[in-house]
């Protein structure tokens, strides 16, 4: 089923002592195996679109990265901004 992708950005601190960093969130189904789909998020850096991971609900209030290099404090910070976009 194909269908418009969502985008929105989040405003997160993840560096104490920097300027907040604008990420790019672009909402996807993805195909699990043996599951149905999930939705997954890619982020990405505003200003060069790189991806920077993709993040995916993992519980109630937890997230987990399938792709990129994060710490799971960064993981969480974003999974808040996402979850803070749909509240």
């Amino acid at each position: 089923m194909e269908h418009e992708k969502e985008t929105f950005q989040v405003t997160v601190q993840i560096n104490k002592g920097l300027e907040p960093m604008t990420l790019t969130i672009i909402v996807e189904e993805t195909k699990i195996p043996d599951q149905d789909y999930e939705l997954t998020f890619k982020i990405t850096r505003d200003k060069d679109n790189d991806t920077l991971a993709v993040l995916a609900p993992d519980s109630d209030n937890a997230w987990k990265i399938l792709e990129g290099k994060m710490e799971q404090e960064e993981v969480d910070l974003i999974g808040e901004a996402i979850d803070a976009h749909y509240a």
